[in-house]
């Protein structure tokens, strides 16, 4: 148990357990489960937004309950994800981001150049980065 609460982004929560949306096996057992779990922050990923018509993934999500972290799965070069976090911020989603450029489509490890360099970008831009990476960039 941790005796201090988790401040990312200049936001304080009480729980550090992040869930995210993608494998459920409807969207009312995603919501389910986001609720058993106990956490305050959810990742989305930005490309399964649907914005404004249509059903959307937000549909399913209490945005005044928990925190959105927009992350940009599926983005295979620096630029793409820098796009997809603008796009994010811009429809509402926030600046903290969870930051993902793939380098290999089977393993799915990131390309950890385009990484380092997105991450650049976004932080002199003002985003809240959270890299995900492997542990030798």
């Amino acid at each position: 148990m941790y005796d201090t609460n988790l401040v990312l982004g200049g936001k304080e929560f009480t729980s550090r357990l992040i869930v995210g949306t993608g494998k459920y096996s409807s969207m009312d057992v995603m919501r389910d489960a986001h609720e058993a779990s106990g956490t305050e922050i959810i990742t989305v990923a930005v490309r399964r937004v649907s914005l404004p018509s249509g059903e959307s993934i937000l549909d399913y999500i209490d945005t005044k309950r928990y925190t959105l972290l927009p992350n940009t799965a599926g983005c295979y070069t620096a630029d793409e994800a820098v796009r997809t976090c603008y796009l994010a911020r811009e429809a509402g989603l926030g600046e903290m981001v969870k930051l993902e450029v793939m380098g290999d489509p089977r393993t799915l490890l990131p390309d950890a150049q385009g990484l380092v360099q997105a991450a650049n970008t976004l932080a002199r831009e003002g985003f809240t980065v959270m890299p995900y990476t492997n542990e030798d960039p």
